[in-house]
Parts: C-alpha cells; structure tokens; sequence
C-alpha cells in the first residue's frame, strides 16, 4: 500500500516519531480508524480517548454511534475492537498523555466539544498533527478521488454521483462512496486495498476544511448559503474552508462549479490558474459565466435536454446530447442542479457519457431528502429532514409546488440564516405551518409574518396530528425544517415513518 502518512509508523527498521492518539474513539469515525490502525495494519501503542467513564459507558456509546452495521455485526466488531492492543483512556483520563503524540487523529467536530480545548490545540503546539479520517483517506487511496461540498445539496450530488459512476465507469473500476453518511461508512482497509483504476467518491463537510485542504483530483461545489457560522467564526472563513476543496485539485485537477449559484462563481478569478480544468455546471457556453475562459466545460440544460461541452483536450468525446431531465425521479430545480453537478463531475471522473442518462433515470430519491413517505386521504407525506438550513427548505417547498396546498412542519435552532427567501416560498405555497419549539422556528416566522396561518406544537407527534387536521385531500404535509437539530431533537427515540404509520393506522399506503 502506499504509506504516505503513515509512512513513519510503517518501516520496521525505523523508529516511529511518537505513539498515535484518537480522539473520540467510540464514534463511527474513531472506530474505523482504531480497527485500522491496530488492527488491519497493526500499529503498536495506539491510544484512543472516549468521554465515556468506563468500559461499559464506551460499549452504549459504540452502539449508539455505529449504525451501520446490524446489531449481530455490531456486536461482533465490539468484540473485535475489545481484543486489539489500543489502550483506552476514558472518563477522568480522557486526554491524559495526549502531549506525547505525534500524530492525533480526532473526529471532524472535535473543536465543538469543550473538554477538547485547550488540549488539542496545544499538542498540536507542542508538534503533533492534526488529521481526520478523511485525510487518511485520501492520502491512502491510490484511484481518482473525487470530494462534493457545499451548503446544500451535497449528499444527493455525492449519491447521484456515485451511483453514475458504477454505471458508467469501465468493468474493471470499483466505486467507493463514504463521507458523512455514518449509516454507509467505508472500511479503511477497502481504500488501501483500491487499485489506481478505482474511483472514490467523499462527501467533503465544512468541518473538515476548517483548517486545512483535503487534497482529490475532482472537486465540486453544489452552492454557499450563510451557514454553520458558529464553526467558522464568520461568512468569509466559512467560504474560505469551502474553498479549500477547489483548491486541493492542484493544477492538474477538475473542478465543478454550480453557475446558478453566485457565490460559487465569484471564487472564479482565485481558481483561475491554480487548478487545472474548471466545469460550469448549469451554463450555457454561448452564453458563458464572467471569468469564464474557451477551454472550461460545460453541462447545461437545453430546456430539458442535459447537453455537455468537454473542456479543451480532454479524451472524452465531443459536444453532445445526454437525455432528458425528465427522467430524474428527484423533483425540484434544485435538483437539476444536482443532476448537472453530479454529471460534469462524472465525465471529468472518467465516466462513460453515452451511459449516464439511462443511470440517472434509475436514481432513487435518499432517504430523507423530499422522500414520500405515505399517502392516506389523498394527502401525501413528504420528509425532508435533511433540509436544516432556510436556503434547502427553501427548495424543498418550491419543489413540492402547489397553489396554498402545503402544510409545512418547521423546527429547531436558528444558525445566523437568512429566513427571507423560505418565508417567501411558504407565502406562496403552504396553506399552513405547524411550528416546533426553537430559536430557528422564531427568526422564520418573523420573516414570514402573518399571511400564512402558525398553530404552534410543543412535540413532534402534536404537530403531525395537527398537520393531518389541517391538510384537505390533495394537500401534501412537508417535514422540511428549516433549521437545525431537528432530528435529535424532536425525532429521537422513535423513527418519522412509525409516527406517521401510528398517526393514520393501517389504510395509509
């Protein structure tokens, strides 16, 4: 395998530089790198640091976090964990030795938890490095790596993706596909085990660009909204951290670019020269973006014909024609956004484009994302619970449509969003709005003011049966909050679709 920055640890005629921590070693992403690290590549002394106070608190923990695997796996890698050589440092040791490392691998959010600092920081200080999993990742993977990022929309691009890869990439290229999801988390051991043929697809959060790059060969960004400022300390940084990612290509890169979205282009003139091959996603080339150069590509669409452009020399093919739009199971404007994105970056991965088209009309919608969870009295329930910023509730109402035949379930904590435009769009098609406890909830109905009808709820289950009262045959009831930590918040313990099925019993389809 290629070592890179394990190299150190890895040449058993050496001497490694220092002992290996984890931070944060019962979550998804410190459990994958303590089965790798002593495990698959067996590191000795690694050390992995939980806030759990004992060894029976780390197995809750463990179980809570790593949802990808069925319980009997689940269980299974408990066990197998339990038997490696890590020493755990949990409870009032959490942290202890930590100035001893020479390399500290931590959770992407690990500087959103108070007993994290100042430690980490002055370790780093005192010379350790500080990575995440993710940069393993990409140091280890030895194919086309491909990373999306953005505000909105990154998860469906990510998937959509991916999925046009497997369709569309040689027979003997494998996809991987990991990032956020801790429900489809990908095994370190698979990424070394990749061949230069292979293609890796990183779904790439702010979090990990706050600071540092994450180096790919093919980088997109969907958009950038005013979001998750509390990470970043401003707008500017936060752009800044997105940024990063473009960046990471080098000068033999690709880079994607939302042309819908403003923001993205004004990072035009930055990339200009520093990166290899920019795309605009969503561009028509007779009528090129500003900063804009003859040799870009472009995927645009041609009223619902998807058409690209390949940039000057590339090897794949000429102008053309893909398919239509129409195809694509997902609804919205938004999501064509997506479609376009996800498609440029597929072709500057390697992708087929004769192939693409059959692929996206095969793509389902993601769990969560605008998903049709029931339809009872000719009202449909639609979930959206991954729309936890104004700008993707935003869309999502706009998506779903309709003359005042929404009702709209909102929710949760307010992140220095701009609620103007989602307020608009429920003027415009919600007939009703069921509003949930939050700060969030408080700055949208302000925006909203008082032309659309608020009945307030105190708790999830209320506010779906009030939801139910409201909503008329042909309405549809639309979860998309709008704000953050709805989920944990008003969703824990019992999943949205067995509310909904307990809600309106055994008839709903």
């Amino acid at each position: 395998m290629s070592q890179g920055l394990l190299a150190p640890w890895m040449d058993p005629a050496g001497a490694p530089p220092g002992s290996i921590h984890v931070v944060g070693a019962s979550g998804a992403e410190g459990v994958a790198l303590l089965l790798f690290l002593a495990g698959d590549l067996g590191i000795p002394g690694v050390v992995g640091h939980d806030f759990a106070a004992d060894e029976r608190a780390f197995a809750r923990s463990f179980r809570a976090a790593n949802t990808a695997w069925e319980r009997d796996e689940r269980e299974q890698i408990l066990k197998r964990l339990r038997g490696l050589p890590i020493e755990l440092r949990l409870g009032d040791r959490y942290l202890s030795g930590i100035d001893d490392a020479a390399l500290l691998l931590a959770s992407q959010n690990w500087f959103n938890y108070p007993r994290n600092l100042p430690a980490l920081p002055r370790a780093v200080h005192n010379g350790a490095r500080l990575l995440g999993v993710v940069d393993l990742v990409m140091d280890l993977f030895p194919g086309v790596r491909l990373g999306v990022t953005g505000s909105n929309g990154k998860s469906t691009t990510a998937g959509l993706l991916a999925w046009l890869l497997r369709a569309a990439l040689p027979p003997d290229s494998a996809l991987l596909h990991g990032g956020n999801d801790r429900d489809a988390q990908v095994a370190l051991a698979d990424v070394v085990a990749a061949g230069p043929q292979d293609r890796l697809v990183w779904e790439v959060s702010n979090r990990h660009l706050r600071d540092r790059a994450v180096p790919v060969d093919v980088a997109v960004l969907t958009n950038v909204t005013h979001n998750h400022i509390e990470d970043h300390g401003s707008f500017e940084a936060y752009l800044a951290a997105k940024a990063r990612l473009l960046h990471g290509v080098g000068p033999t890169g690709h880079v994607v670019l939302t042309a819908a979205d403003p923001v993205s282009r004004s990072l035009l003139g930055d990339l200009r020269g520093a990166v290899g091959t920019i795309w605009h996603a969503g561009a028509n080339p007779q009528t090129p973006p500003a900063s804009s150069e003859p040799g870009d590509g472009y995927v645009w669409l041609d009223g619902d014909a998807v058409r690209f452009r390949p940039p000057s020399g590339f090897p794949t093919g000429a102008p053309a024609e893909l398919g239509s739009a129409t195809t694509l199971a997902l609804p919205g404007a938004h999501n064509r956004d997506n479609l376009l994105s996800a498609v440029a970056a597929a072709i500057a991965g390697g992708a087929r484009p004769d192939r693409l088209a059959a692929a996206w009309a095969r793509f389902a919608p993601m769990p969560g994302r605008l998903e049709l969870v029931a339809e009872a009295d000719g009202v449909r329930w639609v979930y959206d619970i991954q729309a936890t910023t104004a700008n993707a509730a935003e869309a999502g109402i706009r998506a779903i449509g309709g003359d005042l035949t929404t009702i709209l379930v909102v929710g949760g904590e307010d992140k220095g969003m701009d609620y103007a435009g989602m307020a608009a769009a429920a003027r415009t098609h919600c007939r009703g709005i069921v509003v949930l406890p939050g700060t969030g909830s408080d700055a949208f109905v302000a925006a909203l003011g008082s032309d659309v009808p608020v009945l307030p709820a105190t708790e999830l289950d209320a506010a779906l049966a009030d939801a139910r009262d409201l909503a008329r045959p042909g309405d549809t009831v639309l979860v998309s909050p709008g704000c953050a930590f709805f989920s944990s918040r008003f969703v824990a313990g019992r999943s949205f679709h067995q509310r909904v099925r307990d809600l309106l019993g055994p008839g709903a389809a």
